[in-house]
This record gives C-alpha cells, sequence and structure tokens, in this order.
C-alpha cells in the first residue's frame, strides 16, 4: 500500500471511528457495493450490480442450483416436459404469492415473455433481446399450465428459462403500472425479499418478505445495498462496523482485512470470464494481427496471482467447466508470446498509432490498476495504448474513432457456449454491427452451434469457432472473474455461490 493510500486509509478509518458504527441491528444487513443499478427489472439491465440485487427478489420457473453442481431443479414450475427442440410445457406450482399479493398462474408467464418484456421495443437494451428473441409465442393451457414455443430448434430451449434474465413477473403490476420506467421501479417479484426502498445512484432496501413459499429464507429482515464508489472508503466502514459486507476487493486488500480479528474475505471465482472487447471497425484496429498481437501480449496469470493472489483461473479459452459436454478441457489457456506478437505488429505495419483503452475506476475489481498493468505489458510488445478514464459506461460506449478498447465481463448465463462466448460475441449480442463485423462463415458455425442437438457435432463446431476466433479476435480473455467480499467476520459468516448472483438467504448468511 503506498504511504498516499495508508495516510486516506487512515483518516478514513479515524472518521468512522469517530462517527461511530452504523444502525445495523441483530439481523439487518449493510452491504456497501460499488454502485446500485439504474433499474431493477431485470430484462433492462444486464450488469453484475444489477444481477447481484435480482436474485434475491424474483425467481424464474426453472432454478440453477448453484450448491448442487448447477443442476436444474423446480422453480417457479413444478415440473416440466421438453415436448421437442422448439416446445417445452411448464406446471406451475401452487401457493405461490407474489411481494403486492396477486397468485401467480399463466398470465404471469405470459407477461414475463410478451414482446415488451423480450426486447423487441424501445425500454430494453438490444443485448438482453438475444436471450427471447426465439420466443414464438406463449400458450396458456389451462390457468397453471403454459406451453411455450421457440421459432426453431434451441440446443438450451430448457437452460434459458432457469437463468437471467427470465424471472416470472407479476402480470397484474405490469399491466397497472402507468408507465414501464415505474414497473421497473417497484421490482415486484416472489423472491425471499421485497423492495422497500430504490433511490437510483445511492441506495437499495429490501426487507424479508413473509409470504415466501419456498425455501431457504430471508436470512436478514432487512437488507441495505450503499452505494460507495471509493474502495477505501467501503474497507473504512468495515473496520467500524458501518458496513456488514463490501465489495470487489482485491488481494492487497487481503492481509489488511485477514489481519484484523473482527473481519475476513470472503468469495471465489465465478461463472464469468473478465475481459476485453475490441472494436475493429475503426482504422487503428482493422487489422486483426493487431488485436491478435494485443492478446499475445497479455501475461494472464500475472494478473490473477498479482490481483487476486492467484485465487482466480486463466480459463482456457472461452469457456467454463460448468459447460459439462460442451466444455472443450483439452484446449490450452490463452498464448503468452511477446516475441510472436512484435512479429505479427511488424508484418501489420504497425507504425506505432495509438491506440485508445477506455477504462472506469473500481467498476470491476482493481479495474484501472488492471488497465495500468495491461498498457504496461502492451508496451513492451511495442504497442501505442493509452488510457482514458471515463465516469461512466456510456461514455465508454460513445461511438467516435478513439473507441479501441474497453472492458467487459462474460458471464455464462447457461453452461454452454451459446451462453457466454456466443451470446456476447455472436449476432444478437449487441455489438455485432457496431462494433466488429462477423464472417458469413462464423454465422454458418454459429448457426449449427444453436440449432444442433447433437453434441459431438456441436463440440467440433464449437472448437472451430475458437480456433476462428483467436486469429481475428474482437475481444480478450483475462481471467475468471473472481468476486471477492470482505465480511464482518464477528457479526456473521457468508458462504457464497459461484455467481454473480448474491445469495443472501439462510444457505448463505447466517448472523452470529
Amino acid at each position: 500500500m503506498s504511504t498516499h493510500h495508508s495516510i486516506a486509509f487512515a483518516a478514513l478509518a479515524a472518521f468512522f471511528i469517530a462517527t461511530g458504527p452504523g444502525d445495523a441491528q441483530a439481523n439487518d444487513l449493510i452491504i456497501a457495493v460499488q454502485d446500485v443499478p439504474d433499474s431493477l427489472d431485470p430484462v433492462t439491465e444486464n450488469s453484475n450490480v444489477n444481477l447481484r440485487m435480482v436474485y434475491s427478489l424474483y425467481e424464474t420457473l426453472v432454478k440453477t442450483d448453484y450448491r448442487d453442481g448447477g443442476k436444474l431443479k423446480p422453480g417457479l414450475a413444478s415440473e416440466w416436459t421438453v415436448i421437442d427442440g422448439k416446445t417445452l410445457e411448464f406446471k406451475l406450482r401452487e401457493g405461490v404469492t407474489f411481494h403486492n399479493g396477486d397468485t401467480l398462474d399463466a398470465a404471469d408467464v405470459v407477461a414475463s415473455f410478451a414482446p415488451v418484456r423480450r426486447g423487441l421495443d424501445e425500454n430494453v437494451p438490444v443485448e438482453s433481446r438475444q436471450f427471447f428473441s426465439g420466443i414464438d409465442s406463449v400458450e396458456i393451457i389451462d390457468d397453471m399450465t403454459v406451453r411455450i414455443h421457440m421459432k426453431a430448434n434451441d440446443a438450451i430451449a430448457l437452460n434459458r428459462f432457469a437463468s437471467f434474465p427470465s424471472h416470472i413477473i407479476s402480470a397484474d403490476a405490469f399491466n397497472a403500472a402507468e408507465s414501464y420506467a415505474d414497473f421497473a421501479a417497484q421490482a415486484i417479484g416472489t423472491g425471499p425479499y421485497k423492495l422497500a426502498t430504490y433511490e437510483v445512484g445511492n441506495k437499495v432496501v429490501f426487507e424479508a418478505f413473509d409470504g415466501y413459499w419456498g425455501e431457504p429464507k430471508a436470512a436478514a429482515d432487512t437488507v441495505t445495498f450503499s452505494a460507495v464508489g471509493e474502495l477505501s472508503t467501503r474497507i473504512a466502514g468495515l473496520f467500524s462496523g458501518q458496513f456488514d459486507i463490501i465489495t470487489e476487493i482485491g488481494a492487497d486488500d487481503f492481509a489488511q482485512i485477514e489481519g484484523n480479528p473482527l473481519t475476513a474475505v470472503a468469495g471465489a471465482s465465478s461463472e464469468n470470464i473478465r475481459g476485453l472487447f475490441y472494436d475493429s471497425t475503426n482504422e487503428t484496429l482493422k487489422d486483426p494481427r493487431i488485436r491478435h498481437a494485443l492478446n499475445l501480449s497479455i501475461d494472464r496469470q500475472l494478473l490473477a496471482d498479482t490481483f487476486y493472489a492467484g485465487k482466480t483461473v486463466v480459463t482456457n479459452g472461452w469457456q467454463m467447466p460448468t459447460f459439462g459436454d460442451m466444455y472443450l478441457a483439452d484446449r490450452p489457456q490463452p498464448e503468452y508470446n511477446v516475441e510472436k506478437a512484435k512479429a505479427l505488429l511488424k508484418e501489420a505495419g504497425y507504425k506505432n498509432q495509438e491506440i485508445v483503452y477506455r477504462v472506469l475506476n473500481g467498476y470491476y475489481t482493481k479495474q484501472l490498476e488492471t488497465a495500468q498493468v495491461l498498457q504496461s505489458m502492451w508496451q513492451e510488445a511495442g504497442l501505442n495504448v493509452k488510457l482514458e478514464v471515463k465516469e461512466n459506461w456510456d461514455q465508454i460506449n460513445e461511438d467516435t474513432e478513439t473507441r479501441h478498447i474497453f472492458d467487459g465481463s462474460f458471464t455464462a448465463y447457461y453452461p454452454d457456449p451459446m451462453g457466454q462466448f456466443w451470446r456476447r460475441f455472436g449476432p444478437n449480442g449487441g455489438r455485432a454491427g457496431s462494433h466488429f463485423i462477423i464472417t458469413p462463415e462464423m454465422l454458418a458455425l454459429g448457426e449449427v452451434l444453436a440449432t444442433s442437438t447433437d453434441t459431438s457435432e456441436r463440440r467440433a463446431v464449437f472448437a472451430e469457432m475458437l480456433d476462428t476466433f483467436e486469429a481475428d479476435p474482437n475481444g480478450a480473455i483475462l481471467h475468471a472473474l473472481a468476486g471477492f467480499k470482505g465480511i464482518r467476520a464477528d457479526r456473521l459468516s457468508y458462504d457464497p455461490i459461484a455467481s454473480e448472483y448474491m445469495d443472501l438467504t439462510t444457505d448463505s448468511v447466517k448472523f452470529k
């Protein structure tokens, strides 16, 4: 820790100690986060700050059990039948109540997957539209049975209803809302917590939902997510007792947190790859050899060791072991070869053109620090990369000539390449056309990946897609995303799931 950082931290710690602990009581939980979402409707916002909240508010027809190897289990649907590659039938669970008192029935499923919810209007960002764009119709068989028809054979049809953003909403709440924004701000679901307070940019407060049908129950009476942008302030608040849990800590914070007898570190790698996007629609990065050289210059293991003390891993390509039969275990990690990168740059005729890397400060763990190390790695290979620190994602995504490199994360929403690699780099990922061009050959391979039910064929196609992408990349793997958190070990224990979702039930949080 630098002298300047130490002085700043000491001053902040003194401030919190002087002002005393927060207002948390025995079963009230205060969590300091880097930000809170602009919307609490899962379909509207695809972000890690949204994901950590929706898990407590909403539920899906099928439940992904992260504590049992990601197995699919009954959720709001008590049973289901896969009729064929295009048709699924769900029998809804009896006696489920929404936070507004409505009772779950088939009309709620129709509302959840109707065009306005599938993103076929201006309310939903284009990157979220792909999740439901394959739905043709939702047929009501009776009040508690629905049949969902897909437009084409779908290799992962069932998985689509077990993860983000297929959370079920109240049809009555949706129809009664004066506007879409009003509906989204209400966050009425069936989860173990209900929304109490929502202040955009400041805080979100949950209350335990007494009418929750399932198990496990809410662990806390109330949960307050407080937006605290500076990590040093979050750490000081953890030490003073202001906060019970803080997010986005890195390896250089572990020693001081674990060295305090009242605090501890919790967390591990999640089903997500932390990486980069490249915009190849401009002249600067148009040549794939320059983008390939950028990738070859990254020492990923050094990043994992430096910022996560080796507690996260470098993945074997754009995939996770959770893919099961679709996981290509024999694929290597991304190559690190500075000399090969230099040769590619010379071959491409690179003349020290400035490459701009737009970055936020702290949205991801050690985000700016990671960018600075990457800049140094690229410089070693002869790449002239300039960092531009931005205030928000709108500035990051602004379409100008200097949109060359920016950060991203690549969640495996489904345990399949369709839920991670092709979701982000395919034609419906929200960036095709505007940030990069997908070749007809890659599109044809992606169509097979999306529709084939032959695992051997899909594995071969996926391998070919990864080989093609490696030579002409639109992004870079860094490492598996690790969501480490600091906790007040004197007040609680915290056992997180391997997901960006934040489990705040009694399975995860236990007060002392």
